[in-house]
């Protein structure tokens, strides 16, 4: 993982398979990056980290089984747990629920003005919003 590497690489070891995390600052950094690029790749859709009190439990946990020192898969366990706790933020989410709920009523309204009996209504909504999903989700949306 990019942020482990970054953050936890002991530059005076010549095992790289023995890399481990020296403190909880540096787990710390590493998770908000890791937080960070996530956002970045995700677009628009905000991941709020668990506070620094879960994250310092979650450290010391995993860290005090190896004399305080992070190993890479240690990190790889938490990274999970802690996003569990994560809460997602922005208003991105929110167009794309309004995408899905709108688009169907418009569809319904529009099919009311222009030709009432032209199909039933129980096949058009459920239609119209596998469409907007589908559609949504080729323009990676959700």
């Amino acid at each position: 993982m990019k942020s482990y590497d970054m953050y936890f690489q002991d530059k005076y070891s010549h095992d790289t398979n023995k890399k481990a995390a020296d403190n909880f600052h540096h787990f710390h950094e590493a998770v908000c990056k890791t937080v960070e690029e996530i956002n970045q790749k995700s677009g628009y859709m905000q991941i709020c980290i668990p506070d620094t009190s879960d994250l310092k439990r979650e450290f010391y946990y995993y860290a005090g089984k190896n004399g305080d020192k992070l190993t890479n898969e240690d990190f790889q366990k938490i990274l999970p747990s802690l996003f569990a706790k994560a809460k997602f933020t922005n208003f991105g989410a929110l167009d794309t629920f309004l995408y899905i709920l709108s688009a169907p009523a418009t569809a319904l309204v529009v099919k009311n003005a222009v030709k009432p009996n032209a199909i039933s209504n129980q096949v058009l909504i459920p239609g119209v919003t596998s469409a907007t999903v589908l559609i949504l989700a080729a323009l990676k949306k959700i």
